[in-house]
């Protein structure tokens, strides 16, 4: 039989064990939309300033907050800047020694890895690249993220958002990772830079009905970024080119970064 002090041990045991699964369960929900930095990549690269510490920073669905740090400029706070909750960021941040950097041309990919540059006047690009470059946060767009569905009779099942939507997600460099991850099942290469691809059921269920290129300018250029998932400017510049050349090559289609009519079929969803 168990003494009084015996019983009093296992009971205080299990209510410490429940009580962490509970603060670790919650945190897991609340990074999705209340994210920090990785602790490991968290470095973007300056052309004229050397490395920048993102390891201070917080994102949410409205902004971002905290400060980055780079050795040869000192702080930038980046409390100006906001977020979409699609990842889109936009705004001036301000550096103590530097002034003002504008982050309009960085987006948060469905992976969590930050993408494109940022400009200062007087540090010119900050990048944000896949190797060592690389800046990954565990916020996530809200066209990724899990919800739940509630009725039926419970507690609800697990659906994901946009649950009539078809992403196609391809490693930048041709290969397939299916969403979720870590490495792809057949070439074992990491799955940590994507382009995704999003048909119908979603923000970006517009059609493609002319051809594109290198130069195109335009809605239906905007209406290809939302679908490639990359900064939609409007713009077909060099990084629309290359995120189209690993689409085609995903899809066997030919490797020219054009727009044309099989991969128009592709993108809409045809």
């Amino acid at each position: 039989m168990f003494t009084k002090n015996k019983l009093f041990s296992i009971l205080s045991i299990l209510l410490i064990v429940a009580f962490s699964f509970s603060i670790n369960t919650n945190n897991a929900s609340a990074s999705i939309t209340n994210g920090t930095i990785d602790s490991v990549y968290h470095y973007a690269w300056g052309e004229n300033i050397g490395w920048v510490d993102f390891a201070n920073v917080t994102i949410s669905d409205a902004a971002l907050s905290g400060y980055i740090y780079g050795e040869n400029i000192g702080w930038i706070d980046l409390a100006t800047i906001t977020n979409t909750n699609e990842g889109n960021l936009s705004g001036y941040a301000w550096g103590e020694n530097i002034g003002w950097v504008n982050f309009s041309g960085v987006s948060i990919g469905t992976d969590g890895v930050f993408v494109g540059s940022a400009y200062g006047e007087n540090i010119g690009w900050i990048s944000f690249g896949t190797g060592d470059n690389k800046v990954l946060t565990d916020w996530r767009p809200q066209r990724v993220r899990p919800t739940y569905n509630s009725g039926g009779g419970g507690g609800g099942t697990r659906s994901t958002v946009n649950t009539n939507t078809t992403q196609q997600i391809g490693l930048v460099g041709g290969v397939v990772c299916k969403e979720g991850e870590k490495f792809n099942t057949v070439s074992g290469v990491p799955c940590t830079s994507f382009v995704s691809v999003v048909s119908s059921g979603s923000t970006a269920s517009c059609l493609l009905t002319t051809t594109l290129k290198l130069g195109s300018k335009g809605e239906e250029v905007k209406c290809l970024q939302t679908k490639l998932n990359t900064l939609a400017d409007g713009k077909f510049g060099k990084k629309t080119k290359q995120a189209v050349i690993v689409l085609q090559k995903n899809h066997a289609l030919k490797a020219d970064g054009i727009v044309g009519p099989a991969t128009r079929k592709v993108l809409n969803g045809n």
